[in-house]
């Protein structure tokens, strides 16, 4: 595990909250949910279910889109035409978060394969401000949802060989059509329980180009 790389806390629910979420999800209403018990926990455990996940800072979306974007990543599922989403709450809500303030942002949830078995889940979350005299990553950060998906017409990315990182496993789908939300889910900075960081925009961009399995980029340590 590189020293960059985050895993979630671990939570154990009591039974009071998994009936909660169990009322939230069957009857749509997420005023069923426990107070106290931060949203990710709810979206995590939709994706125990098979559910899947899409984060967005736009929270009134009837459907959602194939983009035709050029995503510029160094493989090739990623760069599919389609609606993405993930089996990862966490990952979903880095996406939510983003606000017009954002000029860039690097992020990551992947398992490595690693003693013959895959690591937890791990991730990476940074943000480029617009503005250069930001110095705290979460100011950036705005409200977004989160839209839970079904799994129907999903493909998810296979295991590849990362050059930097070796053989990983993205918990990333995606689906060449349109698709109907089941649920939206409004989420909150305050509940995203992972450092967040900052980067240099034009930095991340020009190496990405040039070294593209360096992520995540970081700047070099300073020597004291």
């Amino acid at each position: 595990m590189r020293p960059w790389m985050l895993e979630a806390p671990r939570v154990k629910l009591p039974e009071s909250a998994v009936q909660a979420f169990e009322r939230a999800w069957s009857e749509h209403d997420l005023t069923a949910l426990p107070d106290g018990v931060p949203r990710w926990l709810f979206l995590e455990w939709l994706a125990g279910r098979g559910l899947l996940l899409h984060g967005s800072p736009h929270t009134s979306l009837t459907e959602l889109v194939p983009r035709d974007h050029d995503y510029a990543q160094p493989d090739d599922f990623s760069n599919t035409i389609g609606v993405y989403a993930t089996s990862d709450a966490l990952w979903a809500m880095m996406y939510a978060f983003r606000s017009p303030n954002v000029a860039q942002q690097s992020d990551m949830a992947l398992r490595q394969w690693e003693d013959g078995q895959w690591s937890p889940m791990r991730y990476f979350y940074s943000v480029a401000p617009l503005a250069s005299e930001v110095t705290d990553a979460r100011t950036l950060l705005q409200p977004g949802a989160v839209y839970v998906l079904s799994r129907s017409g999903f493909r998810q990315s296979p295991a590849y060989e990362h050059g930097g990182l070796g053989l990983v496993l993205e918990a990333h789908w995606v689906n060449p059509k349109p698709v109907r939300p089941l649920m939206i889910v409004p989420v909150y900075p305050a509940d995203f329980p992972l450092p967040v960081r900052l980067h240099d925009a034009a930095r991340v961009k020009a190496l990405s180009y040039s070294a593209p399995w360096g992520f995540p980029w970081l700047e070099p340590e300073t020597p004291t």
